[in-house]
């Protein structure tokens, strides 16, 4: 029984869209509807900063940042998509992609994808 078909986490990947701006420009984004639910799969924290980066406004404090990497045996991310996590706690934490995905194509058994995500704040 392998881990990356097991994990103990279950996540929302909104799909990216190609469309169109106002001024008709081409752009990517998440689709807004229809997330795909991904099971057992694993929200591993990788490194969060506090204070690093100032603040578009003074009012507006410090930021914040926090990367989580997704790992699973397959899920639909792409560059623009967007991930929702619920946590243990049972908050709803929304991620954007960060770097990846990166299909790791080792073996049958230990193939898998993983994303680098960025806690939206």
């Amino acid at each position: 029984m392998s881990l990356l078909d097991n994990g103990p986490h279950t996540v929302k990947v909104y799909l990216e869209e190609v469309t169109e701006d106002f001024r008709k420009n081409v752009i990517r984004r998440p689709k807004a509807d229809s997330p795909v639910t991904v099971t057992g799969c694993w929200m591993q924290p990788v490194a969060s900063a506090r204070g690093a980066f100032a603040a578009l406004k003074v009012s507006d404090g410090q930021q914040v940042l926090v990367a989580y990497k997704l790992i699973a045996r397959n899920a639909p991310v792409g560059w623009w998509s967007r991930v929702e996590w619920v946590d243990e706690d049972g908050n709803t934490r929304r991620f954007s992609v960060l770097g990846g995905p990166q299909v790791r194509p080792f073996s049958s058994m230990t193939r898998h994808i993983s994303v680098t995500l960025r806690e939206e704040r």
